[in-house]
């Protein structure tokens, strides 16, 4: 189908592509109607106050030319114009004599946010000035070695204390896996993103697809180690019931999270202990009342909808069920959807002291991970917590909720039809409006970058080509009728590049797939860290050798969406699939096959460089995967090339586990498996103090 000339003109201004290339390099054309629907959408909004007529990305501390002429300046009138830094200090202030010139020559700056004012006695514009670092964050431990950490799912976590996953606090799960991998040798510890999830749909547990990105997980909260449970004897008692203190230990005994039940005993306790802070006498809980209020002017507006987002929720979702098109405020009665300012104000004020709760956990959360990065630091970890960071938040989201003009909700993201997926993926999160992103002067990516990055030393972006390419998907319509929409790259890398050096964050982009070169080339310029999986990096029948690993990477063995190493090498996995009826006939057949070519390369390649020796034969199909096979594995892996390596304590563990099941939701119980054995066990095994021997000598060498 044929697109008009001006429809073109309009998608090319739009940032839409007309075309693009699949895996195997054909060229495929969009629809013109999603096209048009897409145009539609990314039309600019109503110019309102506060809002930005431009912004510009340029490097710190060399010259800066702007050119006038992308504004709609009148050339009767006489401008001024002015330069305005954070603070809102004017460094500059000049006339704008001559409109005719091609650009506007400001002086070199530091890396930050500035403001270029341009204005006449009727009219005013604003520019927002992205000056960036010439590379994001690079950590000083990086310089002179090559480091290694653990990654674990947080919630797999087992252990004594806890009440059935992992959590956070002076002396929980997460504080005792940093001190413990830290004195054998590890500079970070890798978790899964701790996005907020839906207090009121408990069983919703995909940290991928969260109710927001900007505020965390309470469900982690180390409730022994609240200053709010050591003073408060009534919680104290309940918790030392002897049915509580039973039903503690059936959590922390079962194989896979039980959320609901989790959830319904913490928030009793926390309930409980929100009434005692608000009470309580004691000098240090009125110490601690005051710095949670400043706690609450701080963070604003957004706190309290994220919390007031919880109790509707809440209200709507009483039986805790839920599914993709009836999540969070999907689910919700209409006059609740979409509230006016007045209605806003209104529940707010209504839901006062509920709201304030929910703030309460935010803080205690943000309060405990942060004594966490403080601990990574005191333990010598020379980059701490290592943190993820998804894609977008799920349609039904608080952060959709919140502020629904910044999203395109009549649009979800996911990926192309490709030979591995004939009919592409639709992942159900709406995207950033891009338009409506600059207007803001990338505001909100901005916030929610450092709402991140200020607790970790690492973090990983889900899907780094989102800043540069998101394929959208119509509603009503499948990945197939998608296009790829364009994202202001360079604007995005600049936040990213200033965010990163000011929170001291090193940067890794999940860039797994087909990379276009410009996008490569940029993330290479910046620094920012490759993604390299070992499961993926098998070609034409060997992997690759040590010296030939990206050196400005972060390699490891898997990921969260496949399976642990025994149970890759076993094809476990596979065996799932087939029972599930996911993968049957031809096409399981061909998985089986290709996974043997897979693990016959890889045992090859060890051969080849002499990690097994010459009597440790045996061919793919028939051997098992021993705790030697497994060590020199990992003894590969940590002797390559690349700075930055995570070893997955299910792998230490010799664990056949799928944490995550591509392509399943209510058929396996995804994001819930945990660890088969506690954190004292790992850390006291003779045999796995051997392993982490090994892998510090690797890194050595």
């Amino acid at each position: 189908m044929q697109i008009s000339d001006s429809l073109k003109q309009k998608a090319e201004k739009c940032g839409i592509a007309l075309s693009h290339y699949d895996i195997d390099g054909h060229l495929i054309f969009a629809n013109e109607k999603t096209v048009s629907t897409f145009v539609e959408l990314l039309q600019p909004p109503p110019k309102t106050k506060g809002q930005f007529d431009d912004v510009l990305a340029a490097f710190e501390n060399e010259p800066i030319d702007y050119q006038v002429n992308r504004l709609d300046l009148s050339p009767a009138a006489e401008y001024r114009y002015q330069l305005i830094d954070e603070s809102n200090v004017i460094l500059l202030e000049k006339t704008l004599s001559n409109l005719s010139a091609l650009s506007l020559s400001l002086p070199s700056l530091p890396f930050g946010y500035y403001q270029l004012s341009i204005f006449s006695d009727t009219e005013q514009y604003a520019v927002r000035l992205l000056i960036s670092p010439k590379t994001a964050f690079q950590p000083p431990v990086l310089k002179n070695k090559k480091v290694w950490g653990v990654n674990v799912q947080l919630y797999s976590l087992r252990s004594e204390q806890n009440w059935g996953i992992g959590d956070f606090g002076d002396f929980g799960d997460l504080a005792y896996l940093i001190e413990q991998s830290a004195k054998q040798g590890a500079d970070y510890v890798g978790i899964n993103p701790l996005h907020l999830p839906y207090p009121a749909v408990p069983n919703w547990t995909s940290p991928y697809s969260s109710s927001s990105r900007r505020w965390l997980n309470f469900l982690y909260l180390a409730i022994l180690d609240l200053p709010e449970f050591k003073r408060c004897r009534s919680v104290q008692n309940w918790f030392k019931r002897e049915d509580i203190q039973a039903k503690i230990a059936a959590l922390r005994e079962s194989d896979c999270v039980d959320y609901s039940s989790i959830l319904a005993l913490k928030l009793t306790a926390l309930e409980s202990l929100f009434d005692f802070f608000q009470r309580s006498q004691s000098a240090e809980i009125v110490t601690r009342r005051k710095i949670f209020a400043d706690y609450l002017k701080s963070k604003g507006e957004p706190l309290l909808l994220q919390g007031l987002f919880n109790v509707l929720d809440l209200q709507e979702h009483a039986d805790h069920q839920a599914d993709e098109n009836t999540i969070g405020w999907l689910g919700w009665r209409k006059e609740w959807q979409h509230l006016s300012a007045e209605k806003r104000k209104a529940l707010l004020k209504t839901h006062h002291d509920q709201i304030q709760f929910f703030a309460w956990l935010q803080w205690l959360t943000e309060e405990q991970l942060s004594a966490l990065q403080n601990l990574c630091k005191q333990s010598g970890m020379g980059l701490g917590i290592y943190g993820d960071l998804a894609v977008n938040s799920s349609r039904g989201s608080a952060d959709v909720w919140s502020d629904p003009d910044l999203y395109c909700v009549n649009a979800s993201i996911g990926a192309p039809p490709d030979p591995l997926g004939p009919v592409g993926q639709n992942w159900n999160l709406p995207p950033y409006n891009p338009t409506v992103l600059k207007a803001r002067g990338f505001a909100p990516f901005i916030d929610m970058l450092r709402a991140n990055m200020q607790y970790f030393g690492v973090l990983r972006i889900d899907h780094v080509m989102g800043l540069f390419r998101l394929w959208w998907i119509p509603k009503g319509k499948t990945a197939a009728d998608g296009a790829y929409v364009h994202y202001p790259f360079d604007e995005l890398m600049a936040i990213l590049a200033i965010e990163s050096v000011r929170n001291e964050c090193l940067i890794i982009g999940e860039d797994l797939g087909t990379v276009p070169d410009e996008v490569r080339w940029k993330l290479n310029e910046f620094q920012i860290f490759s993604y390299f999986v070992l499961y993926f990096a098998q070609r034409n029948g060997e992997f690759p050798r040590i010296s030939d690993y990206p050196r400005n990477a972060y390699a490891t063995i898997g990921t969260h969406d496949v399976p642990s190493l025994q149970s890759f090498w076993h094809c476990r996995d596979l065996e799932l699939f087939n029972q599930l009826g996911i993968l049957n006939g031809e096409v399981l057949k061909q998985k089986y096959d290709q996974r043997v070519i897979d693990k016959q390369a890889l045992l090859n390649s060890l051969h080849r460089d002499n990690y097994l020796p010459p009597h440790y034969e045996g061919d793919a199909l028939s051997m098992a995967m021993h705790d030697y096979l497994n060590r020199m594995i990992h003894y590969y892996l940590a002797e390559s090339n690349s700075r930055l390596i995570g070893v997955q304590l299910e792998n230490l563990l010799s664990q056949e586990i799928s944490f995550n099941l591509p392509a399943t939701s209510n058929e396996y119980p995804n994001w819930c498996k945990k660890l088969a054995q506690p954190l004292a066990f790992i850390f006291s095994n003779e045999a796995l103090k051997t392993f982490f021997v090994q892998i510090n000598q690797g890194r050595n060498v």
